[in-house]
């Protein structure tokens, strides 16, 4: 017993140089109030009466975005995508598959944002989506990486904590359906007693730590690299190290990789208990969309309002678009997932060369490819000048245009103007001389595609008509 129990001093000792960095890896500490239930599933799991559910559940989950009160600071939507199609792949063997029960919503308070405790309790009902799993991303904080509240059955995780590699939000949803942490009993430092403190051998997994009988004993409550660095010493004299492998325990990201047997038959339980979830949904990997406007080197486009447009998916449920300057899609100037085939931007800015891409998606997978890159170019015009030039002799005004109005091809030199709708069918042809400027009004919105002809070659042009202007 004294040998026991000066190494758990020593081990005490140890723990604070291991990762203080870390030390807020997850604020979630479960209660028995809380395992209420799966304490007695745990119970019936020596029976052996329960049988792993065959088949996939199909899981609804609503994300959150949490900005401050100007509306900074919200979690990137790529990385979003990127993490729902991670956390599918981490629940693979669970017989779960989460998918997206609406679109991103977007909150603004500054509370929330800074996971104020007191704000969770009193403002997340108004957010919650009924029958789903509810996850907010936070911006800021220093209270944890992630946590999950019991009361109010909410996950908070915040956005640096849930980025390429992260295990953060896997961890906290097994906690949302049901999971202590494995070494249940040692957080923040506490000692559960020897009593109930985990044998090795096993001898009172059903009593001791997280009840699991097939997770290992773990008694550190800080953030870990695999293999830890220093052994444990269990009730009976054994030396060990804990295992690594398990979502539940506080190993690093890149060392965690399961849920145990038990544990996914845990979570199966809590899930059937809540009575949401379905049997079938499409998961069908999405062909990326032909986008329509802009078009590879339109030129001279105003930042401050451009309509992206691009052809309907079949089966598509929304559609992500990314835009860059230079292409560089880890700084993108603007994304947005829609359920339309087009969306309006006004916060570009200046002469540049910028690229946009697109994904489509359907709730049950949002991990198919980005279209290929489409380059063009804008510039700045002057207050209530919506004149697109596009060179030195040939200008468009207005471009946009309200439907109903009329917009007007006008150039320094002669030639031969063609319009066409976005379907390519001819509308109208005109010769134009230099300076007489040829107007022409559409019937209807969409994209109208312009050829004009002249000594200098071809210039192909496109005008946006919008009935919203």
């Amino acid at each position: 017993m004294k040998n026991y129990l000066l190494l758990f001093a020593l081990f005490s000792t140890l723990i604070p140089f291991e990762s203080k960095a870390q030390s807020n890896f997850c604020g979630t500490k479960l209660e028995e109030k809380d395992l209420s239930n799966l304490r007695s599933f745990q119970r019936n799991l020596d029976s052996g009466s329960f049988k792993k559910k065959a088949g996939i559940t199909y899981v609804p989950i609503q994300f959150h975005i949490l900005g401050n009160s100007s509306g900074v600071g919200y979690y990137k939507l790529e990385t979003l995508l990127y993490t729902l199609c991670e956390l599918n792949k981490d629940f693979t063997s669970t017989g779960f598959y989460f998918f997206m029960a609406g679109l991103p919503e977007y909150i603004n308070d500054n509370e929330l944002y800074r996971g104020d405790i007191d704000a969770v309790y009193q403002k997340v009902e108004d957010f919650k989506m009924p029958g789903v799993v509810n996850v907010f991303f936070q911006g800021t904080g220093n209270q944890w990486c992630g946590v999950y509240f019991p009361d109010v059955d909410v996950v908070f995780v915040l956005n640096r904590c849930q980025q390429t590699g992260s295990t953060t939000l896997t961890h906290e949803l097994g906690h949302f359906f049901g999971l202590p942490h494995t070494f249940y009993g040692w957080e923040g430092g506490s000692d559960p007693g020897i009593s109930f403190t985990e044998k090795l051998d096993g001898s009172n997994c059903r009593d001791a730590g997280d009840g699991f009988c097939d997770t290992k004993a773990d008694y550190v409550s800080n953030r870990w690299d695999c293999p830890l660095s220093y052994n444990l010493k269990d009730p009976t004299g054994q030396f060990f190290k804990p295992d690594s492998s398990i979502y539940m325990s506080y190993s690093s990201d890149a060392c965690q990789s399961r849920f145990s047997e038990e544990q996914m038959a845990a979570m199966n339980n809590d899930l059937t208990n809540r009575g949401f979830g379905i049997n079938a949904l499409n998961r069908d990997t999405l062909k990326a969309p032909t986008p329509v406007f802009p078009l590879p080197a339109d030129s001279n486009l105003n930042p401050k309002s451009i309509r992206f447009a691009w052809n309907a998916v079949p089966g598509a449920w929304a559609y992500y678009i990314q835009v860059a300057r230079f292409g560089s899609w880890e700084f993108t100037n603007f994304e947005t997932l829609v359920t339309d085939t087009f969306v309006d931007c006004s916060t570009l800015y200046g002469n540049w060369p910028y690229s946009y891409r697109l994904k489509a998606i359907h709730q049950g997978n949002a991990c198919g490819d980005f279209s290929e890159p489409i380059e063009f170019t804008t510039r700045e015009l002057a207050t209530g000048n919506q004149e697109i030039r596009i060179n030195s002799t040939l200008g468009v005004y207005p471009n946009p245009v309200a439907a109903g109005n009329a917009f007007q091809v006008i150039s320094q030199i002669p030639g031969v103007v063609q319009l066409f709708d976005s379907k390519g069918a001819l509308l109208v042809e005109r010769n134009l001389e230099a300076g007489i400027p040829f107007q022409f009004k559409p019937e209807s919105n969409g994209i109208y595609i312009g050829k004009f002809e002249s000594q200098d070659g071809v210039q192909v042009f496109r005008v946006l008509v919008d009935s919203t202007l």
